[in-house]
């Protein structure tokens, strides 16, 4: 994969994240982001194209060298009416990119921090983790 495919990639999972988001809050949320690295003091990417390029730079080293397991968390939605996310990048050897722990195509993992959770949605009911496998948003089925 070329590094403008990875790019073009990350609008995907920066959607889903989105949606997966909204469904944790019972809420819509802003279409814009924020980013920054887990542990880092400050924000260090505003806009979606900012924050594509910062992902693309620590996660694409070549074309057969992707990081394969990349945690996306949604912290909060700042002041300026952005979705901050926080990236984590998981110790294994970069490979060639391809399904990823998720099973879904891709390097991403997501998740939801504490400040975008509200008490609309039930999410630990299996009919809510059901609803978000159904839409490729979790990577297993709760019976």
């Amino acid at each position: 994969m070329t590094q403008n495919e990875f790019k073009k990639h990350i609008e995907k999972p920066l959607s889903e994240l989105k949606l997966y988001a909204e469904l944790h809050s019972g809420e819509e949320l802003p279409n814009d982001f924020e980013f920054e690295w887990h542990l880092a003091q400050k924000v260090k990417a505003a806009g979606k194209n900012n924050v594509t390029e910062l992902i693309t730079k620590k996660v694409y080293l070549e074309e057969e060298k992707i990081y394969p397991c990349v945690d996306l968390i949604v912290e909060k939605i700042t002041d300026e009416n952005r979705i901050l996310i926080s990236g984590r990048i998981a110790g294994y050897e970069p490979r060639e990119f391809g399904k990823g722990w998720s099973n879904r195509l891709g390097p991403f993992i997501y998740g939801i921090g504490r400040g975008i959770q509200t008490d609309k949605v039930n999410c630990n009911s299996k009919e809510f983790k059901n609803m978000l496998y159904a839409k490729g948003l979790l990577h297993y089925k709760t019976e």
